[in-house]
């Protein structure tokens, strides 16, 4: 999940801070409060994330279309184009788990009570946090892979201009569960916090 230094937007590094840790007596009011703050952060977030993921499937398939059917074309080109589609593809799966994931709403639906429904939706998105590379990472894999190693193989290529585009590319994506890892620790403390809130 990409993140922005903007304060405004969703950063999974500070999405979590943002909530009020401050010992206070926990009501139905408080509760709700948070519920509605939590679910704010979360859907303006997933906005974000939808937005990107749209850009990067229309620039993918326009990129691998224009490869594929632009004219005569050689094995190099072919897997280059075959990489930017299956890039799109990945992309509308890492979307389509990201609604899976961490979608919906988060406020109480009368099934449980205050406190377990926000702390079940908390831990939801904790975990959804921790394990970001297998279902958001891991579906674009397959597009980078044909893409640069395409490249590799074509005996007229220059090798530092292959290796550098795929190395920032690899450091991207390490950042990126590095953040939502730093992010899902966050929760972790909010939990406890609110485990003492309740149980105190």
């Amino acid at each position: 999940m990409t993140v922005s230094t903007n304060p405004s937007s969703p950063d999974p590094k500070t999405l979590w801070k943002g909530q009020d840790m401050a010992p206070q007596t926990l009501t139905p009011d408080t509760l709700e409060s948070r519920s509605r703050r939590l679910d704010n952060r979360i859907r303006n977030r997933n906005r974000f994330e939808y937005l990107a993921g749209g850009i990067v499937i229309i620039a993918s398939l326009l990129l691998g279309g224009w490869l594929l059917l632009g004219g005569p074309v050689g094995q190099p080109d072919l897997m280059v184009g075959g990489g930017f589609v299956a890039l799109a593809l990945g992309a509308l799966v890492s979307m389509i788990q990201l609604r899976r994931k961490t979608g919906g709403t988060t406020l109480p639906d009368g099934a449980q009570s205050s406190v377990n429904s926000y702390r079940a939706e908390l831990v939801r998105q904790r975990d959804a946090l921790r394990s970001v590379f297998s279902w958001y990472i891991a579906p674009f894999l397959p597009g980078f892979l044909l893409i640069y190693g395409a490249s590799l193989l074509d005996p007229s290529a220059i090798l530092w201009a292959v290796l550098l585009p795929a190395a920032i590319t690899v450091a991207f994506l390490v950042w990126v569960v590095w953040a939502n890892r730093r992010a899902a620790a966050c929760i972790d403390q909010e939990i406890v916090a609110l485990d003492r809130e309740t149980t105190g």
